[in-house]
């Protein structure tokens, strides 16, 4: 006896389940949209997922945070896959794209994404770093082999989406790329190289006004920010107020490599949300995690690492093979099998497929061949890695300098730590100060001016034989500094407000040691020192500060 069948109420597909729960902040939106269309549905009738995705982006078209696009799942089956746009999933600002914002990625190579240039060009360089030479195309013998990574992570941060008719496009769509490959001829990326990307960035960052490196590589070993190379040139460019980010890896228990465990790089780990809005669905991607040589706490943030939309490399097996099987879902039964052989030959199915005449398996072969390879369209596919976490977190980036241009690496870290969410129950040691929330760091940019900060915090001054605190907070009443310097007395060390919401207070020197501390807000908020790279887990998921005295 077969089992009763699952039917959407609304677009009639037979489907695996339906769904009743709705993303609290779009319910009401959702539910009067569908009622419009639908008034005889009600909630306990429930719907499938495609149908929720269609009725949600028919709204977001109408708010115009996307664009027109038309029906954007080609196959419509119980078992069909639709990878949610970033922006719409991050919650990021449409108004902000990186209009008038240059990103360098290093990365093992490039290609001249559609995305990237058939609107307009948006690429002002691309260096081929172990040649030493500059180029505009992509050399033939390397093009599948070295460009796919860096086509990659380019396109998920800064492509337009005109291959998807804008649909995947990434958050800084109008920023302007600088692109520098390392792979070698061997199809290594040494450490070598990458010294040599990011000195070709010191030396040239000021002719094609570079904010912000992508880095979604590491180098080969593990050692001290202080004496690694890439390090070293790193802290360099950040000193020229240019932004490093940088992934830091897919494996759990791997050490934190450079440049990822620079001392104000910052580093990216990864969250998996399943692919539905609603981050009561977030868990911590495999990404890398932990102390560093120098007893750093990586990564600073988390963002999207699975279930990201990113381009097929144009002209490759992989891109017509995709094309193939998208233009075999939209055939009808009748032309199927005659379409299948003009077709098969950019496939790779069974040879039971091409020997069938049941219509009913070879479209399940179809699907399942799409699923396998993670096509979602004849251009993209989904794909996964703190290698795309990065990018994410490079494009919101870009968002905060084109409204404030003047911002410092320091003030955008200050931004983006202070406005990220943490997931619950996942220490904060894999997860650091949490999930990058676009829209929140978009609004705290917008709403103020930019403080400069006499030094950063802690400010040891062992000359006055004094310590200076500093916070950034505009609507607090009431600040004060506690530690185990103090007892962690609340209300002992009150902090002193200034101009802008910027707090300070100044101590007298203490011994030479480690101590602990936060800031008390309000007299009910804790709140690490967000300047202060040295931290730890303070059991109640977030961090304690580190104030290190060394001998004088």
């Amino acid at each position: 006896m077969k089992p009763a069948q699952t039917i959407c109420p609304l677009c009639k597909d037979v489907v695996d389940r339906l769904v009743y729960r709705f993303h609290y902040d779009s319910e009401r939106v959702v539910i009067n949209k569908i009622r419009a269309e639908f008034p005889e549905w009600t909630k306990d009738d429930g719907l499938c997922g495609r149908c929720l995705d269609f009725f949600h982006s028919e709204i977001l078209m109408g708010q115009r945070i996307l664009p027109s696009i038309g029906p954007h799942f080609p196959i419509k089956t119980a078992d069909d896959f639709i990878v949610i746009p970033m922006g719409l999933r991050i919650n990021a600002d449409p108004r902000f794209t990186g209009k008038g914002v240059t990103i360098c990625f290093i990365d093992s190579g490039f290609y001249p994404h559609a995305d990237l240039i058939a609107t307009k060009n948006r690429i002002k360089k691309i260096v081929d770093i172990p040649s030493v030479s500059s180029q505009v195309s992509p050399t033939g013998g390397d093009l599948e082999v070295a460009a796919w990574h860096g086509t990659m992570t380019s396109v998920v941060c800064a492509g337009d989406g005109y291959l998807g008719r804008g649909l995947y496009k990434g958050i800084a769509s109008d920023a302007e790329l600088v692109l520098l490959k390392v792979q070698d001829e061997k199809g290594k990326i040494t450490t070598e190289n990458i010294i040599k990307a990011l000195k070709w960035v010191l030396v040239n960052h000021e002719e094609y006004n570079i904010r912000i490196i992508n880095i979604s590589l590491s180098g080969d070993e593990t050692v001290s920010y202080k004496q690694s190379e890439i390090d070293r040139i790193a802290e360099q460019l950040i000193d020229k107020g240019i932004v490093v980010v940088a992934a830091v890896g897919n494996h759990e228990k791997a050490t934190i490599k450079p440049p990822a465990n620079s001392l104000n790089v910052i580093a990216v780990g990864g969250v998996d949300d399943n692919n539905i809005l609603g981050q009561s669905f977030d868990k911590l991607y495999h990404s890398s995690y932990g102390r560093t040589v120098d007893e750093l706490m990586k990564p600073e943030l988390v963002a999207h690492a699975i279930w990201i939309a990113a381009p097929i490399l144009p002209e490759t097996k992989a891109q017509k093979e995709a094309e193939a099987l998208y233009h075999l879902v939209q055939a009808n039964n009748e032309e199927l099998i005659s379409k299948l052989k003009y077709l098969g030959s950019f496939i790779e199915l069974n040879d039971s497929v091409y020997e069938s005449k049941d219509i009913e398996f070879i479209k399940g072969e179809i699907l399942k061949r799409i699923r396998n390879c993670k096509y979602i369209s004849p251009h993209y596919m989904h794909v996964d890695g703190t290698s795309f976490a990065a990018p994410i977190v490079s494009s919101v980036i870009a968002q905060l300098f084109e409204i404030n241009p003047e911002l410092t690496p320091a003030q955008t870290r200050e931004i983006l730590f202070s406005t990220a969410k943490r997931i619950v129950d996942v220490g904060p040691e894999q997860q650091g100060f949490g999930i990058i929330q676009p829209r929140k760091a978009v609004l705290k940019t917008l709403k103020r001016e930019t403080i400069t900060k006499p030094n950063m915090s802690p400010y040891v001054n062992h000359d006055k034989k004094t310590i200076g605190f500093y916070i950034q907070h505009d609507c607090a009443s009431q600040i004060s500094l506690a530690g185990s310097f103090n007892h962690w007395a609340q209300d002992e060390l009150l902090m002193e407000p200034g101009k802008n919401g910027l707090w300070q207070l100044e101590i007298r020197m203490l011994s030479a040691g480690r101590y602990h501390y936060k800031f008390f807000v309000d007299d009910k908020t804790w709140v690490e020192d967000f300047d202060n790279p040295y931290r730890e887990p303070d059991g109640f998921n977030g961090f304690n500060s580190i104030l290190i005295i060394e001998p004088n």
